[in-house]
């Protein structure tokens, strides 16, 4: 299929190629391949760094069971009476509610009664516990006391793996999910995240407290963590996050109540706090300013009571370590080592300071219409538009759809990735100026072909001019024309003229060769048809042709601008010029000599004088190719320069089949070939 035409046809086929792409852009946005949904998250990560951080947080405060407080107490796990201690502590300061990221899975090995049956089975002896009372022999009792007194709210682990089956019963506190909110469907849950199993902490401790939430967060395909879950469904029940539940023990809330929008989950509500989530019960994480763990209290200074009630008194407190080792650390899109109990602080200060990041339910929709929109509206652009203001509008146009998106997300906190929308744009800018230059080069070597062809047109129509005034020259013309072009190719080999005689210059030689005799013109046809030997005077007049010719090709050239001034016209002057001059400086019309003479003229000397040698004229007869090579090997360094004939000499079998390759075309004069001595 031919691509050329009118422009509107090529417009055509850019619009069609800019639908095409905008096609496979939008099935590539619906698909997700795992390289755009990378690409797409590390766009999401840039812009959340680049927003302006707000200062920290107030609430919640983070007990941090730091170096410190183990260098003072032990190392960890302490023994969980000095746990109890701690959490017993931070209830007679009045907070409103105490969250705990650790997980008491398992029994205490210090407890006194744990010690009394291992040394009994071990070693044989018993140890007298009485009088003691039962919370001092059993530690998790003491624990369980403490809890079972305040508003604390244990954590637990969910398991979601295939090798993660479904155990016993497990003393959880499920949610109380409430009729949609008035307005708003009933959102199915199916799309939350379903736990197979968990990690609950020891039976007497679970009973104990009042509340417990989950801890653990499921990261991003590329390990980085972005959101968490705030529900996760696990035996037909909805259980929340552990900075969920520490929310609503603060608040007294006991029932959550979900929002959806065209049935697809949109967030959840507590009391009159809204909170944004994804279909699959996830919250956008929005970071403040400042230490992960700022404001933070060193267990430490609670259990020596060197903390003021005002530090804690009213206000949510989160019990978890940064001590080294023991902290578990979240790659984020802020820092690649955020702490656990971080990231519960930072969902509780989300939720409570109403700051959230979010993408609502349209904006998978609101990106496919834009990337649909974007390449639809570039391609109409793009198939119209120069390739300057192509570029300005694909480079204004891709800066406004990024800027245009940071800014939705600081002033709106709305994220909508600007990745598919700019890539289309790019990708049509691109791929259809690619097409567009394509045609463009199509064009242009169509017209240079035409403008070459008008070129040797001009150059053939000139010695067919020449001709006219003597029959003689027309196989001459195209003999001396490849010989020109074989002794270009041969000198080239030389690395005195390898520069010099690139592919081009030879190519121009041989367009320029026609015309060295172009000068013939202005001879009078007395002289230039004289059948016999000239007089002198008769001689130094067909001399006058060279200067002819230069006169000639020179007022061609000026009439030319000179950016329009083609090489082969300077190049063709000078062959009609000095191809008659000698290399000892005898020749004719200004004797140069040596290297003063120009080496196309040179070239075409030698040419000249080879065709006319082994040419029959009206005034001689033909010399053999043999000695024709004899002759010209005798004229080197007096009438030709030395290189070419060597040059000559390395090619004259290809001189001899150029003349007999044209030797159909000589003129029909005297053309028997008799051997002169």
């Amino acid at each position: 299929m031919k691509l050329g035409g009118t422009p509107s046809r090529r417009q055509g086929f850019i619009l069609l190629y800019g639908f095409i792409i905008t096609f496979l852009a939008c099935f590539l946005f619906i698909y997700r391949p795992y390289l755009f949904s990378l690409a797409g998250h590390k766009v999401y990560d840039s812009m959340v760094r680049a927003l302006p951080q707000y200062g920290e947080r107030l609430d919640p405060v983070v007990i941090d069971l730091d170096e410190r407080s183990l260098a003072e107490f032990g190392q960890w796990p302490w023994p969980r009476y000095r746990v109890a201690q701690l959490l017993d502590k931070l209830n007679r300061l009045d907070p409103r509610a105490v969250g705990l990221d650790i997980l008491f899975a398992e029994p205490d090995r210090t407890s006194l009664h744990v010690l009394q049956r291992e040394l009994h089975r071990d070693f044989g002896v018993r140890l007298d516990d009485a009088g003691l009372p039962e919370q001092l022999a059993n530690n998790d009792l003491a624990l369980a006391h403490v809890l079972a007194r305040g508003p604390y709210v244990l954590g637990y682990k969910f398991l979601f793996g295939p090798d993660n089956p479904e155990e016993g019963e497990s003393l959880l506190h499920p949610v109380t999910v409430a009729d949609p909110a008035e307005g708003s469907q009933a959102p199915g849950n199916s799309s939350l995240f379903t736990a197979v199993g968990v990690i609950d902490n020891i039976p007497e401790l679970a009973k104990a407290a009042t509340s417990s939430g989950f801890l653990n967060y499921p990261a991003d395909a590329d390990g980085v963590l972005r959101r968490v879950p705030l529900l996760i469904r696990y035996r037909g029940k909805m259980y929340p996050s552990m900075p969920l539940a520490a929310v609503m023990e603060a608040l007294g809330q006991e029932k959550v109540a979900l929002a959806s929008a065209h049935g697809r989950l949109e967030a959840v509500l507590l009391g009159n706090l809204r909170v944004p989530v994804d279909r699959a019960g996830n919250l956008l994480l929005a970071f403040r300013n400042g230490e992960p763990l700022s404001p933070s209290i060193s267990a430490a200074d609670i259990l020596r009571d060197n903390v003021p009630r005002e530090r804690i008194e009213g206000k949510i407190i989160l019990v978890g370590t940064s001590a080294t080792g023991l902290v578990d650390m979240h790659p984020t899109p802020i820092t690649p080592h955020f702490p656990g109990v971080a990231v519960h602080a930072a969902v509780i200060d989300n939720i409570l300071s109403g700051r959230f990041l979010s993408r609502p339910v349209w904006a998978d929709g609101a990106e496919l219409a834009l990337v649909a929109a974007i390449g639809l509206l570039s391609a109409f652009i793009l198939a119209a538009a120069s390739p300057a203001l192509s570029l300005i509008f694909v480079a204004g146009g891709g800066g406004a759809l990024w800027y245009g998106s940071f800014l939705l997300l600081r002033e709106k906190s709305i994220f909508l990735n600007p990745l598919f929308p700019v890539l289309v744009l790019f990708a049509n800018f691109a791929i259809l100026n690619l097409f567009k230059f394509s045609q463009e080069e199509r064009e242009v070597r169509k017209r240079t072909r035409e403008l070459v062809l008008a070129q040797q047109t001009t150059i053939l129509s000139m010695t067919a001019l020449a001709e006219t005034r003597d029959n003689e020259t027309g196989g001459h013309i195209l003999r001396t024309q490849h010989y020109v072009r074989t002794l270009a190719e041969q000198l080239a080999t030389l690395p005195k003229y390898r520069n010099i005689l690139d592919q081009a210059t030879i190519d121009l030689l041989f367009h320029s060769a026609p015309l060295h005799d172009i000068g013939k013109v202005g001879v009078a046809d007395s002289i230039l048809l004289h059948p016999g030997k000239l007089s002198p005077d008769e001689y130094a007049l067909m001399q006058k042709h060279t200067v002819y010719g230069y006169e000639t090709l020179r007022k061609a050239q000026s009439l030319l601008r000179k950016e329009h001034n083609p090489s082969f016209l300077r190049i063709a002057g000078e062959i009609a010029y000095t191809h008659h001059e000698k290399w000892d400086g005898s020749g004719y019309p200004r004797g140069l000599k040596g290297e003063e003479i120009p080496l196309a003229g040179r070239m075409m000397a030698l040419a000249d004088v080879y065709d006319a040698l082994i040419v029959a004229r009206r005034y001689k007869h033909a010399y053999s190719h043999k000695q024709a090579v004899r002759f010209i090997r005798e004229g080197s360094g007096s009438h030709f320069d030395p290189q070419v004939v060597q040059a000559f000499l390395a090619v004259e079998e290809s001189f001899q089949r150029i003349s007999r390759r044209f030797a159909d075309e000589m003129n029909s004069g005297d053309t028997t070939e008799t051997s002169v001595p």
